[in-house]
């Protein structure tokens, strides 16, 4: 996966290369592409789709040495 500065005529949008070496780009942020991602669309070429059903698990890794891992659970997704 790349940032790029434009794509299709978006700027900063996302490039991802597929596991034969094809290329995709989508014109929109990296946020968006991350939600269609974990709602079930084919973002990284044929076959890509990945559907994650539970809520999304987020690591805040430790920025200093007193500092441990933080795990924040987002909510439910309902599907």
């Amino acid at each position: 996966m790349f940032l790029a500065p434009e794509v299709h005529g978006f700027p900063d949008g996302v490039v991802v290369q597929g596991s034969e070496g094809d290329r995709v780009g989508h014109p929109m942020s990296f946020a968006e592409w991350v939600y269609r991602y974990l709602i079930g669309e084919e973002m990284a070429g044929w076959g890509s789709a990945a559907h994650y059903a539970g809520p999304v698990l987020l690591e805040y890794l430790p920025t200093g040495p007193d500092e441990r891992v933080r795990e924040v659970y987002g909510p439910e997704r309902g599907m």
